[in-house]
């Protein structure tokens, strides 16, 4: 396997794009019910938990950049089988292939469930899921600068929807934030620690970085990205605080999606139909990147060809997403996504650069 890729001029895209690429990739199913995660682990001062989450997010990602800049052209797949040989390497790139594929399973069953919950209770299973995987496949065929497409299109058509917070921040009681500081340390990191499924995604770095033309800018747009992640949970979290008590939020699962069912206008009463329904653009590039990167680790380890990859891949998250019906298994599925993410995105990095570091030296000393 060779360590760099080569990668032709017409595939590879700018890196101002990799802001669209990292936030849309980060705002997705876990944006919906991330409040009621974070208060129910650090109380009225979830607003510290999460700036320390972000300060953290940002920092990982400085250590992916300097990982990725130490190769030419390099992919994770091909970074780690550098670093550790072929088969360990490759044994850990199917770690990654793992990980991918339940955190698009978890993306489309929490989406479904939601639609289900407030729209179409009897709604079948099978039609929803094969509703959002032929839009995957049919996004991912068209190929890398289309999946970037997905991403830009989508940022620009749902960031509108930030803006209908306005109603529900007129109705919050700000004495729900005191007393402050009445959150210990630990409580503060465990809920840091709770916003990992929501900001998954920065990992999309080690998948896309060989297909940037000007990589030497890659840091502003990856930063930027995270930021509004960072505001966007911010924002959610703190007018939910504001606008449940706290048993409400402790209650409501989906406390950002139940912010949109006091909205009204005289020509729309349900704004919170609209709103789930428009989600569905924000589901849908987490969809179709995740399953990029999927198909891409695939052929990089196996030598699969693309097609019949992620005609595969669909078929087995159709028949997985029929098999896990109920609530249980659903939020199951989302822990288990959430501690092998942590680990694999907010962990992993920092043990690999050292080792990164140490492989470049000890090449440098054999070629003298």
């Amino acid at each position: 396997m060779n360590t760099n890729l080569i990668i032709k001029p017409d595939k590879a895209v700018e890196a101002f794009y990799l802001f669209f690429i990292v936030h849309t990739l980060q705002i997705g199913a876990g944006l919906m019910g991330v409040p009621r995660v974070i208060f129910t682990e650090a109380g009225a001062d979830s607003w510290i938990a999460i700036l320390l989450a972000g300060i953290y997010l940002h920092f990982v990602a400085w250590i992916m950049i300097l990982i990725l800049r130490k190769y030419d052209n390099a992919d994770i797949i091909g970074i780690q089988c550098d670093v550790f040989g072929r088969w360990l390497g490759k044994t850990l790139g199917i770690v990654y292939v793992i990980y991918l594929f339940f955190i698009l399973l978890s993306v489309i069953k929490n989406y479904i469930e939601v639609v289900q919950v407030f729209i179409f209770p009897e709604i079948p299973l099978w039609l929803m899921s094969g509703f959002l995987l032929s839009l995957m496949i049919y996004a991912v065929l068209g190929g890398f600068r289309v999946v970037v497409g997905t991403s830009f299109i989508f940022f620009l058509l749902t960031i509108w929807m930030v803006f209908t917070l306005a109603q529900p921040i007129s109705y919050m009681d700000w004495d729900h934030f005191t007393p402050i500081l009445q959150t210990g340390g630990y409580d503060l990191l465990k809920g840091g620690y709770k916003t990992a499924y929501s900001v998954l995604g920065l990992e999309i770095l080690f998948f896309v970085y060989p297909y940037i033309k000007n990589k030497e800018n890659i840091a502003l747009p990856v930063h930027a990205g995270l930021a509004l992640t960072t505001f966007l949970i911010l924002l959610v979290t703190v007018v939910s605080i504001g606008y449940f008590s706290p048993e409400q939020l402790k209650e409501t699962v989906w406390a950002t999606l139940s912010l949109f069912k006091i909205i009204s206008y005289p020509v729309l009463e349900r704004f919170d139909f609209i709103a789930i329904a428009f989600w569905m653009m924000v589901i849908i590039p987490n969809i179709v990147l995740f399953c990029w990167a999927l198909i891409q680790s695939l052929k990089r380890l196996f030598q699969l060809p693309e097609k019949p990859s992620l005609y595969g891949v669909a078929l087995l998250l159709l028949v997985t997403s029929i098999l896990i019906e109920y609530r249980v298994h659903i939020n199951q599925l989302t822990d288990w996504t959430s501690t092998l993410g942590f680990w694999l995105v907010f962990v992993y990095p920092v043990i690999l650069y050292p080792l990164v570091l140490i492989r470049n030296r000890f090449r440098k000393e054999n070629s003298l």
